[in-house]
């Protein structure tokens, strides 16, 4: 069914685009895309075989959680790829030693806490973890917001940033590391085996890189997790990334009378 038949032919009220954000941005990296497969993953594909590899059905991408992996993001939906990393990697240490863990109570508890049921060190299992490198610092990261904060508003949402990734880091036994653009791939033959960063600076709100300061990070497994546009739908108008909006309160879509987005289709926020 085309959007021309839905909006002319069918009789209509109104159209409702509600199709999610399942398209991944791209990592800013030219040629980057070459590697995908090949030591490069992106968020959508990798979270959703974590949702499914386990299920009898399913036939799509087998993927291998690799130590030492790191995350390019900054928002909600990073903390939850570096959060499956570990966790895939903590519960198959210790299924190794007979310990059988559920991987929900795994999230709920956290690493540490079941680790100590079972009598075991985390540090003994020689498990490094995921790596979630930022552009900004970490009181900067979108994992709080809130709509047009005042001075005292955005302070307090600084300090609760802070705190949740802290949280994350105590309990999934992540690292974080702020202030790093991804700037080139280093490989090896055709895989990609880590990124090259630049440090940067955020001057009146803009992230800007520090001119002679970079620096390598080496790891088996790249997956890019910095954000998710829609699809785009023939028919559809579209600026940039995003389907095209006049209203951005109402979701109304530019050219089509009766069309709305709503919810990630519209705010581009995880899904």
């Amino acid at each position: 069914v085309s959007v021309e038949q839905l909006c002319k032919e069918y009789g209509l009220s109104a159209v409702l685009l509600a199709n999610g954000a399942w398209r991944d941005r791209p990592l800013p990296i030219d040629g980057i895309d070459a590697y995908v497969g090949k030591g490069l993953l992106y968020q959508n594909p990798f979270v959703y075989w974590f949702n499914h590899y386990h299920e009898a059905g399913y036939s799509g991408p087998q993927y291998e959680v690799k130590d030492h992996a790191i995350v390019v993001g900054g928002g909600l939906a990073s903390v939850d790829v570096v959060k499956v990393i570990n966790l895939t990697l903590y519960a198959a240490a210790l299924r190794v030693l007979g310990h059988e863990v559920d991987l929900t109570e795994l999230e709920v508890k956290g690493i540490p806490k079941i680790c100590e049921d079972h009598g075991v060190d985390p540090a003994s299992l020689g498990i490094h973890g995921a790596t979630l490198y930022y552009r900004r610092g970490m009181d900067e990261m979108p994992v709080a917001t809130a709509d047009d904060p005042s001075p005292e508003q955005l302070a307090k949402l600084k300090v609760s940033r802070v705190k949740i990734m802290e949280r994350v880091m105590r309990k999934y036994l992540v690292h974080f590391e702020g202030n790093a653009a991804p700037a080139g791939a280093i490989t090896d033959g055709d895989r990609l085996v880590g990124l090259r960063f630049d440090r940067t600076e955020v001057v009146d709100g803009r992230v800007r890189t520090v001119p002679g300061a970079s620096f390598e990070a080496r790891g088996p497994l790249v997956i890019s997790s910095i954000g998710s546009v829609p699809e785009p739908i023939p028919g559809v108008p579209t600026r940039g990334e995003l389907y095209d909006y006049t209203d951005w309160n109402t979701g109304a879509v530019r050219d089509r009378p009766g069309m709305f987005g709503l919810g990630n289709v519209l705010t581009g926020k995880g899904n």
